[in-house]
């Protein structure tokens, strides 16, 4: 494994397969953490999901058909339920034999998404997006194909000093000032918190944020592999970007983001700009983590060097081999003076 690589022993938690909306008629494939699932609705129209082979000759079940909750595979036919056992084989003459079966996965749906986990979950429950779909606040979602690892996914939805190059003028330009930042290390992930003005120029600045105001922007990395961003301008401006990285491979990730906001009585108005505002941002942050895999690949593996400044993707490496080693992680508090 990688040092960067997110640690196949995190299948005991929780990761997004799909949204609500794609589980209709037809089988839906996904690969989570290098393992082909078919995901599918059983008959009482429950998200369910198998490993996507077929107990008889390995075919794809996810090439198949949804027959009246059941799944068929396109080369013989036999059909399963929901929890995996054979329902028919239409060769065979009476009921399956009872061993015949395929894996399946547990799965909770809510916030219009599927979850599952690939392990034993335990007590754990899926993550909740905070206020999504809560009266007063306005939500809107985005599901993307990243071209880069979990890790490079959250650091970079994280970290701050990236965005006056990648994202320039649109939330900071290059005249740096120090900011002040304390850094918690949490029992389920690591928060920042910055002593920040926004910067007035900035296009997000001029259209959201109120001359004269405080920013409250805060950071934060929730295991496995979320990332959840506030920015907070007084009880009635108040923006949440959270990110829930799905791992498919080493260099690939589907991120499922959830964008929550409130902005008083015309928020449903600052959606139409502020949605495609968002889009071109993420754009910008899918390109460079395409150019750096790249570097990744073409290296034979990445090679990071560490500084102060680099707030929180320590915190995400040292949280995963704390997970997978059962350990309880360390609580603190740092404070940290960063120039952006």
């Amino acid at each position: 494994m990688q040092e960067t690589e997110l640690p196949l022993q995190l299948r005991d938690f929780w990761f997004i397969a799909a949204a609500s909306r794609d589980l209709r008629g037809a089988p839906v494939a996904r690969t989570i953490l290098g393992e082909p699932v078919v995901l599918f609705r059983d008959g009482s129209g429950r998200a369910a999901a198998l490993r996507d082979r077929c107990a008889h000759r390995n075919m794809r079940l996810s090439a198949g058909s949804v027959r009246d909750g059941a799944i068929e595979c396109p080369y013989h036919g036999w059909t399963y339920r929901g929890d995996g056992t054979c329902a028919r084989i239409p060769s065979l003459e009476g009921d399956p034999p009872p061993h015949v079966r395929v894996d399946s996965f547990p799965t909770r749906e809510h916030d219009g998404f599927v979850w599952i986990c690939l392990g034993d979950p335990a007590s754990r429950e899926p993550f909740r997006f905070p206020h999504a779909g809560e009266e007063g606040w306005t939500t809107f979602t985005m599901t993307t194909r990243f071209e880069a690892g979990a890790f490079s996914c959250l650091e970079n939805f994280l970290d701050v000093p990236h965005t006056v190059y990648v994202h320039q003028g649109w939330f900071r330009n290059r005249a740096a000032r120090p900011t002040r930042a304390v850094v918690r290390a949490e029992r389920d992930g690591a928060a920042v918190a910055f002593d920040e003005e926004p910067e007035k120029e900035s296009v997000v600045a001029r259209l959201l944020f109120p001359r004269g105001g405080r920013l409250e922007h805060t950071d934060r990395f929730v295991l496995p592999a979320i990332s959840r961003v506030d920015y907070r301008f007084g009880p009635d401006r108040h923006f949440i970007i959270t990110s829930q990285c799905t791992p498919v491979s080493e260099h690939e990730t589907d991120v499922y983001t959830v964008i929550t906001f409130r902005f008083g009585r015309i928020s449903p108005l600052v959606r139409l700009w502020f949605e495609p505002l968002s889009r071109k941002i993420l754009r910008q942050d899918i390109e460079i983590l395409r150019e750096q895999t790249a570097q990744v690949k073409r290296f034979g593996g990445p090679k990071f060097t560490y500084v102060a400044s680099d707030l929180l993707g320590p915190h995400i490496l040292r949280h995963w081999k704390d997970a997978v080693a059962h350990r309880e992680p360390l609580v603190s508090e740092t404070a940290v003076t960063i120039v952006f």
